[in-house]
């Protein structure tokens, strides 16, 4: 359950509108893939089928005021591992950037996995010159690039794996 500090401004119970809106929000991006999309989609839709403690996928939505979705984040603890969470996914509504709105979100995502044991938070990201904003984005947060695997996603596709203890 997330703590009181968070509940005034972001929303973590999912709501069946939620799916629909989080595929809105990451295709307006015009950086994910089509898969990519749908596995945005699928975890919120996993969130509402078995909850956040069964699916492992914890949720802040942060409800823009014409009823769209300004931004979400989610995240979870990594399985088989000692008290390591994971930022599956953060994204903000370009109408909504340059707000720290990304930050606040991260923020809410870290403190929350920090009160339910969590050390350490993960964010992978792809390395592509488009990603550039997202990779400057962690760094700013106090992110360290832990490593670089190459051709990760595709050929010419790296993915960044970025980390920092919540200790």
């Amino acid at each position: 359950m997330p703590s009181t500090a968070h509940k005034e401004h972001f929303r973590a119970a999912v709501k069946p509108e939620d799916a629909a809106m989080v595929e809105t929000l990451a295709r307006a991006s015009g950086v994910f893939n089509e898969m990519e999309i749908r596995i945005a989609r699928e975890l919120v839709e996993e969130n509402l089928a078995r909850g956040s403690e069964a699916s492992g996928y914890h949720f802040f939505f942060y409800d823009g005021n014409d009823g769209a979705l300004d931004g979400y984040a989610c995240y979870g603890p990594i399985p088989a591992t000692d008290r390591r969470f994971e930022l599956y996914w953060i994204a903000v509504r370009k109408s909504a950037q340059r707000t720290k709105l990304a930050a606040r979100l991260l923020k809410a995502c870290e403190d929350e996995a920090r009160e339910m044991g969590a050390k350490m938070l993960i964010a992978e990201t792809s390395i592509r010159p488009d990603y550039a904003a997202a990779n400057k984005f962690y760094l700013s947060q106090g992110y360290k690039l832990l490593g670089q695997i190459s051709d990760w996603h595709a050929d010419g596709d790296d993915l960044g794996i970025y980390g920092k203890k919540l200790v």
